[in-house]
């Protein structure tokens, strides 16, 4: 959802063993900065989702930490 929010695009879901797994799709290609956190190969489906589904895989204070991080990463270049 950070992403979503810098850059914009599409939110894509795809099924796994877990559960719903959401990432990004920007300008016409799939940006998934996640996925080593899976030990396979993902089976991409590119459902297309939305903010309000993907947020329901986190909470607020995780999120606001990763927005703060990737937006101190950024000012710093």
């Amino acid at each position: 959802m950070v992403v979503h929010d810098l850059l914009k695009g599409k939110i894509l879901k795809t099924p796994t063993h877990q559960g719903w797994h959401y990432y990004n799709y920007i300008n016409g290609e799939r940006y998934d900065f996640t996925a080593s956190q899976f030990p396979q190969e993902m089976d991409y489906q590119d459902i297309v989702s939305n903010r309000e589904e993907a947020f329901s895989d986190t909470n607020q204070q995780q999120y606001a930490y990763l927005k703060n991080s990737v937006e101190q990463l950024l000012r710093e270049g």
